[in-house]
């Protein structure tokens, strides 16, 4: 949390600062709200900071089985609690979303940032066919192990997907619990970001206001995707952070504070 006098609310939305300018924080699959606590309090006190938990994640329920799910879903469960301007911060699935309610009122918008969104359409929309057809059997993998029961393997796999080899094991036992408990909704996160085609050119808006961070060390496919997003938003700054993965805002958090108070400090010049 910010410095300031904090809560939560039943949605699982972490809330900093009485007054003063939004930063609206979305997490990526199989994480939550809580995940923004160290970035919260580094901002400076007069930022309202808002992480709300996605659907399925943290406080929030689980999507009912069998009922059609989009990323439409996603944007109305979060417009109750969206000021009429914020700066929009995404990581992974949170990108994805970000991306959504971006384009969907580019004025309400004053800043974007996005660490490795996972908007995998893109790749295929870039010609990056190898890269495309990688993610799309590390989803089919995901989906094979889960339809046959193999709820732990399939976590594990994406763990160690995104993380490192042997990242599973050492989790604790609870957190692995946890994360098979979210699977079902991972799999929803995948048809999001396989499905979500935005209009392409629509992007290049954003350039001037955005930034987009990425792990050195990340999968290569997504270092392929974040490098086809800047070709398409131009004047976009694009920070590579040496040493970080995909899960760069919970190991390099510096990195993406001094990222994120460029963005902020040069949004508040004349």
């Amino acid at each position: 949390m910010s410095p300031v006098a904090a809560s939560r609310n039943a949605a699982g939305t972490a809330l900093s600062g009485a007054d003063g300018e939004t930063v609206l924080l979305l997490h990526g699959s199989a994480s939550s709200g809580r995940m923004w606590r160290a970035t919260a309090q580094a901002l400076p006190p007069f930022y309202r900071t808002l992480a709300p938990d996605l659907i399925g994640y943290g406080g929030t329920p689980a999507w009912p089985p069998a009922t059609p799910f989009d990323i439409d879903a996603e944007a109305r469960a979060l417009e109750p609690e969206l000021p009429c301007e914020y700066h929009l911060v995404g990581h992974s699935y949170g990108g994805v979303v970000a991306l959504r309610l971006a384009l969907a009122d580019p004025k309400r918008v004053r800043t974007l940032t996005l660490i490795e969104p996972v908007l995998f359409s893109l790749l295929r929309h870039a010609g990056e066919t190898a890269a495309f057809e990688r993610m799309c059997r590390v989803r089919d993998e995901f989906i094979a192990r889960l339809a046959a029961g193999e709820r732990e393997n399939s976590m594990r796999g994406f763990v160690e997907f995104w993380s490192s080899e042997g990242a599973w094991a050492v989790q604790s036992d609870a957190m692995r619990a946890a994360l098979v408990k979210v699977a079902d909704k991972i799999l929803l996160d995948f048809q999001v970001a396989f499905g979500f085609e935005p209009e392409w050119n629509q992007l290049a808006q954003f350039g001037p206001r955005t930034v987009l961070l990425c792990g050195a060390q990340s999968p290569e496919p997504m270092r392929r995707l974040v490098d086809a997003l800047h070709r398409l938003m131009p004047a976009s700054r694009y920070v590579v952070v040496p040493g970080a993965n995909h899960l760069l805002p919970s190991t390099h958090g510096s990195a993406l504070i001094d990222a994120l108070m460029t963005q902020l400090n040069a949004d508040a010049r004349p």
